[in-house]
């Protein structure tokens, strides 16, 4: 049996361990919020780490954007560039043609032309065509066979014949343009053709007058250029 004073002890003892192992609670406690507040970021941090790297989004966004931009412009300026060339080029290779077709026969010959031709100053090419020249001398245009090969030789025979005026070559644009108007008419009249524009339209008197307004145009081109 138990005294009063042992009761006490005891009492007392179970007390003292009871205040040590809340001590002990209360100690791990806070070490584990001290670990959860080290291990996770504040919600300030959360948003300004988001803020910048969003920025930083928004800034290779606007860079890329940027670029892109000065890349079409330099590209946009190229082809600008390239395409005014080709107009330019166009323009200067741009070549007049007459065409003349016979729809059931093949009457332009080497023979048969050299005939037609001999009240002209029209020669012979050695390439196998044959060239007007002015009293100068000066080429002016040239007849070739329209069909394979493109030229004329003794024994062989043609359906369609062009006439072609190179305006950066020939120095009076104008009267080689009229002469050979004269000449298409002309072989026209003796072979039974049909004369064609450079798209094998018929010819009418609306487009020759065309045709003829392009090679004035040539013309002062010609002279501004020499000028």
């Amino acid at each position: 049996v138990f005294n009063f004073a042992e009761i006490l002890t005891i009492v007392i003892g179970l007390l003292l361990a009871l205040v040590v192992i809340d001590g002990v609670r209360r100690s791990l406690r806070v070490r584990t919020n001290r670990l959860k507040v080290n291990i996770l970021p504040t919600s300030s941090d959360e948003s300004q780490d988001l803020n910048h790297i969003e920025d930083n989004e928004e800034l290779d966004e606007l860079d890329e954007i940027s670029n892109k931009a000065v890349e079409d412009k330099t590209l946009l300026y190229e082809f600008d560039k390239e395409r005014k060339e080709e107009i330019q080029d166009s323009k200067k290779s741009k070549l007049i043609i007459l065409n003349l077709s016979a729809e059931d026969s093949e009457p332009f010959s080497y023979s048969s032309l050299t005939e037609q031709l001999r009240s002209y100053r029209c020669f012979f090419d050695e390439k196998g065509f044959f060239t007007f020249r002015d009293i100068h001398d000066l080429a002016m245009f040239t007849l070739l066979n329209a069909k394979n090969p493109g030229t004329f030789v003794e024994s062989s025979s043609s359906s369609d014949v062009a006439l072609v005026l190179d305006p950066n070559r020939a120095k009076k644009i104008i009267e080689s343009f009229d002469l050979m108007c004269s000449v298409a008419q002309s072989l026209s009249d003796r072979f039974s053709c049909r004369i064609l524009d450079e798209n094998r339209n018929l010819l009418t008197k609306q487009m020759l007058e065309h045709m003829r307004n392009t090679v004035q145009e040539y013309q002062r081109q010609n002279l501004a250029n020499v000028g």
